[in-house]
């Protein structure tokens, strides 16, 4: 499969949705988000105890889903974003991206000659369809990379980082950039709402498309508005939302004793 999902969302509707997996540590995770109808899964290995492992197993599992894979590496460097491709991910995303080198590094990291460095595994015949050259052309146009901008440094140079050709995409890491600005869960302060202008200026500028997580309906909506173009869901938020409004829906229609 090489038909990009978040591509094809944004054309068609000017925005593609997906849910960033932090908890749900199961194979059967890519089902559940079919189901729902994301364009794209976004699984996090900065912060959770995902690996190269349930990685595989997961990406594995939802293979034929059509949800589009994307992971978040612990930093923008060679071993760890090949490692997440090599386990099936069809992207990558880098946080704390501050310079056009180690945007560039990022984008070398991930995809093969002649656009990148990236080494060659692959080793399953229904991937090698068409010979070596042409998995290696496939996976090049397939392979979706983000760059995490989520500091006060990353803003300044966001131009530089969106001219790096083979960037995908931008993503605003909130908490990280308020925290950097000195407003750490402000984000309504002039800093921090100047920070997000300046970073979808440059967005604009260089026709890259810009995510967030979100944590409703209404905010992806304002947001949308805003101009992001890639939203996101938690799956622990979803998760908590939901049972906290079910758990109450089901106390208050319980007799009284």
């Amino acid at each position: 499969m090489t038909e990009n999902a978040i591509l094809r969302a944004i054309a068609e509707r000017g925005t593609a949705v997906g849910c960033m997996l932090f908890e749900f540590d199961t194979p059967r995770v890519m089902r559940l988000l079919a189901a729902a109808g994301v364009d794209f899964a976004l699984f996090d290995l900065e912060h959770t105890a995902w690996d190269a492992e349930s990685l595989r197993r997961a990406l594995a599992a939802g293979r034929a889903t059509g949800v589009h894979t994307v992971t978040r590496v612990v930093r923008a460097q060679y071993p760890l974003v090949a490692t997440a491709l090599d386990a099936g991910s069809r992207g990558v995303m880098a946080p704390m991206v501050e310079s056009a080198e180690e945007a560039r590094l990022l984008v070398e990291s991930a995809r093969y000659p002649p656009l990148g460095r990236r080494g060659f595994g692959v080793i399953m015949s229904d991937e090698l369809e068409g010979g070596p050259a042409a998995t290696a052309e496939r996976a090049n146009s397939d392979t979706f990379v983000i760059a995490q901008i989520e500091s006060e440094a990353g803003i300044e140079h966001a131009d530089e980082i969106l001219a790096v050709p083979g960037i995908d995409a931008a993503w605003v890491g909130q908490f990280d950039l308020s925290l950097s600005l000195g407003c750490p869960g402000e984000f309504d302060h002039p800093s921090y709402i100047a920070a997000v202008d300046r970073l979808m200026d440059a967005c604009r500028r260089h026709e890259t498309p810009l995510g967030q997580l979100v944590a409703s309906a209404e905010a992806g909506a304002a947001a949308a508005a805003q101009g992001f173009r890639l939203l996101a869901f938690a799956d622990v938020w979803v998760f908590e939302g939901a049972l906290r409004e079910g758990v109450a829906a089901l106390r208050a229609a319980s007799p009284g004793r």
